[in-house]
């Protein structure tokens, strides 16, 4: 099969006065040219957890609103969720994909590219990606230069694939000279600028910098900022936020990247029913067990000192009518008395909701984001489904460096091991080991046994199961002006040492504190009496 012989005129597909909505500078909109973003050269830079994938999200969303043709090269297989939202053409090994690798003609997918829906080239899974990303992309600059027709090429990894060392995809370093003038965009995406071929890293007029930690990636962006001059917030940026340079703004100015429409991971989301309000307060879904999406208005990435307790779930009980909910206990004496009432008061609990970014698939070359939710005071799960209830979560790993956490995770619980095995599971020294080793027990975390002249030991406590969720909880703004509020005890930094070590290769990808609803209702019986705590959206009696 050929391009289409009646395919569009450039002057027919040319952005004119179209933007794109990427976020907000100071509560303002920060919207860019999409003429700019489509033919450039942009680079997205940030560290694991700093919403690059995210940001990535957000500029394809706004191209697909517009129609601006694009193939994005998914290295994870983070972006088909995209596909709930947009038409795209998903190509990979998975069951759901629009097209298969195996068998495909590259060289025609590439000709058919500017005419068809953008595409996601999902390469997670995929044997010799550098070869099929190179004879894509070569038919690709062909057929665009022939027909001087707009259309980006966006990159994750870029380092993977134009390293400044190793083996690099050639036609990547004329994409990035002369592209531009064929009409062909190109979007580079890394966590690493400094592993990033400095001849294709320096043609990126249009810079996202978000935060960065390595001595070498923050020089590596130096060259970026006006005078060479760092600013000192680059280390310390919250997800979600870059730096927008160069052909973005003539001067770096901190966005705030906005909220993603689609599911941001590596499956399509089922469709949900929504309704359109100021905000949504609605609760949990029961009838598929999955929380609803959430609202396209809200900050992508709170934390609890921007939303200082503003961000939750509204009560939908009033307080006049929990009573109607309140289990009472009875006294028989002669004819017999009932607990009174004698105060309710509305009490926020803080919970945070936990994006983790995990490995998935046959092979598990690919990473996927999912969510649970835990209790901001204990650490354990906290389900939402049909009222507020708490299990065993992260609550006795918290504390625990990753060494640590690691030796409860290969311990067994029904056969012992010595230092010397756990050694070698671990790639550690037995010293280091029985050390580690040491600290788990004062905690008792771990049964000791003699046998013979060696220690053995087992752990007590098994590694966590949690629930996960497909998509993000959907919260909205709150009034607690006559409300308490029980503050958290939970760090994000501790729940990021854990996640890491209990999950392999995963990453605390996004850490949302929220505020859920309780009421406080204290009863008395004769001179006796009680607190008991009812949920406020289910009405259902909590044992916190």
């Amino acid at each position: 099969m050929t391009g289409s012989e009646d395919a569009q005129s450039p002057d027919e597909i040319e952005l004119v006065k179209a933007d794109l909505l990427l976020g907000t500078v100071e509560g303002g909109s920060f919207l860019v040219d999409a003429n700019r973003i489509a033919t450039g050269r942009t680079c997205i830079i940030g560290s694991s957890g700093s919403g690059k994938s995210y940001a990535v999200g957000v500029v394809c969303e706004e191209l697909c609103k517009i129609g601006v043709p694009f193939a994005l090269l998914d290295t994870e297989g983070e972006y088909s969720g995209l596909k709930g939202g947009h038409e795209l053409i998903w190509v990979g090994e998975d069951e759901n994909s629009d097209l298969k690798w195996e068998g495909l003609d590259l060289e025609d997918l590439a000709v058919q590219a500017p005419d068809i829906a953008p595409l996601i080239l999902d390469l997670s899974e995929v044997d010799e990606p550098k070869a099929k990303v190179g004879l894509f992309l070569s038919g690709l600059y062909s057929e665009i230069s022939r027909r001087r027709t707009p259309y980006l090429v966006i990159l994750e990894e870029a380092d993977r694939f134009v390293p400044q060392s190793g083996e690099r995809v050639p036609v990547f370093g004329e994409l990035s000279r002369r592209g531009r003038k064929r009409g062909l965009g190109l979007m580079i995406c890394t966590q690493r600028p400094s592993l990033v071929d400095k001849n294709v890293l320096s043609q990126c007029g249009n810079q996202l910098i978000g935060k960065l930690v390595i001595r070498n990636d923050l020089q590596s962006v130096s060259q970026f900022f006006p005078g060479n001059s760092l600013p000192k917030q680059l280390t310390s940026m919250l997800p979600g936020e870059f730096y927008a340079l160069g052909g973005l703004s003539p001067e770096p100015v901190r966005l705030k990247i906005r909220e993603r429409e689609t599911s941001h991971g590596g499956s399509t989301p089922a469709l949900i029913k929504r309704v359109l309000r100021p905000y949504m307060s609605a609760g949990v879904s029961t009838s598929s067990g999955s929380l609803p999406r959430a609202p396209t208005a809200a900050p992508t990435f709170p934390t609890r000192t921007q939303t200082a307790g503003l961000l939750g779930l509204a009560p939908t009980i009033p307080a006049d009518e929990v009573p109607l909910w309140v289990k009472k206990e009875k006294r028989y004496v002669l004819f017999g008395s009932e607990e009174v009432i004698t105060s309710v008061q509305l009490v926020y609990r803080d919970l945070a909701d936990l994006a983790v970014r995990l490995r998935s698939g046959r092979l598990r070359k690919r990473f996927e984001t999912k969510y649970v939710t835990v209790d901001g005071q204990t650490g354990r799960f906290a389900r939402l489904e049909g009222g507020i209830s708490f299990r065993e979560g992260l609550n006795r790993f918290l504390g625990l460096n990753s060494r640590q956490v690691e030796l409860l995770r290969v311990l067994s619980s029904d056969r012992e091991l010595s230092a010397v095995e756990l050694a070698a599971k671990t790639g550690a020294s037995s010293g280091v080991i029985r050390n580690q080793l040491r600290v788990l027990e004062e905690k008792r975390l771990v049964l000791v046994s003699e046998v013979g002249r060696a220690r053995v030991y087992r752990r007590l406590v098994d590694p966590p199961n949690p629930e996960w969720r497909l998509t993000p909880l959907q919260l909205g703004g709150l009034d607690i002006r006559s409300a308490k509020v029980l503050g958290t005890t939970l760090k994000e930094d501790d729940v990021r040492e854990v996640v890491r070590a209990l999950w392999g290769e995963s990453e605390l990808e996004g850490f949302t504190p929220f505020l859920y609803p309780l009421y406080r209702v204290e009863l008395a019986l004769k001179r006796k009496g009680r607190t008991t705590w009812v949920d406020g959206r289910t009405g259902k009696n909590v044992d916190v």
